[in-house]
């Protein structure tokens, strides 16, 4: 992770020269974004899994969507969590 930092850091500088805070905001509010990864990989295992489930119960569909799309708006949150620190990170 260090090494990456290092190699990163002259880019960083030459986005906003002389104020190094403000360019590592910018790396931040990338890093921020990256929760959207974790969220749509969960989301999609969670669909997949319903589906099946539905498909070994079909009497239980209901109970069993009512609960995925629950599950799904709290895993949901993690993605704007990172979305609003990045907007954050970009207008300080």
């Amino acid at each position: 992770m260090l090494t990456f930092l290092n190699s990163i850091l002259p880019f960083v500088l030459e986005i906003a020269p002389g104020d190094l805070s403000s360019g590592l905001a910018y790396v931040g509010a990338g890093i921020a974004v990256l929760t959207g990864l974790g969220t749509g990989i969960g989301q999609g295992i969670a669909a997949g899994k319903a589906a099946e489930a539905v498909g070994r119960q079909p009497e239980a569909a209901a109970k069993i969507t009512s609960t995925m799309l629950i599950g799904q708006a709290v895993a949901e949150t993690t993605g704007l969590y990172g979305l609003i620190i990045a907007f954050i990170l970009v207008s300080k």
